[in-house]
């Protein structure tokens, strides 16, 4: 059950973060939420562990430079609409239909979904 902040004081306001990571040499970078510092160096420790992955770099977004600030990037994990895997390593897939905001794993899950969802 989330509690609801009754003082001001009591928010803590989260950050955006970014996280440059590389896998098989292979380097991306992904978006996060968290608090401060500790909550995202545990975020970041936590999904390169689960994940077997290097990180190159993580800071607050605001702290980056002009290219980092007006792009948005993929969350650190995500999950697959259709199949509801988690997935973080990929690029997500954004469906066909230019008015649906929904991003699969694969293009077999955009497709099934497409299929489903917006062929009449």
């Amino acid at each position: 059950m989330v509690e609801v902040a009754k003082n001001e004081e009591d928010l803590i306001p989260t950050e955006k973060w970014l996280v440059s990571l590389r896998k098989d040499g292979k380097p991306f970078i992904r978006q996060f939420r968290a608090e401060g510092y500790y909550e995202a160096y545990d975020t970041v420790l936590t999904h390169i562990e689960k994940h077997r992955l290097e990180v190159l770099w993580f800071k607050e977004k605001r702290d980056c430079d002009h290219r980092y600030m007006n792009k948005n990037y993929p969350d650190l994990e995500s999950v697959c609409v259709y199949c509801i895997a988690i997935f973080n390593e990929t690029e997500p897939i954004p469906c066909y239909d230019e008015n649906c905001n929904t991003k699969f794993c694969s293009k077999t899950c955009m497709k099934e979904h497409y299929k489903f969802r917006h062929k009449k």
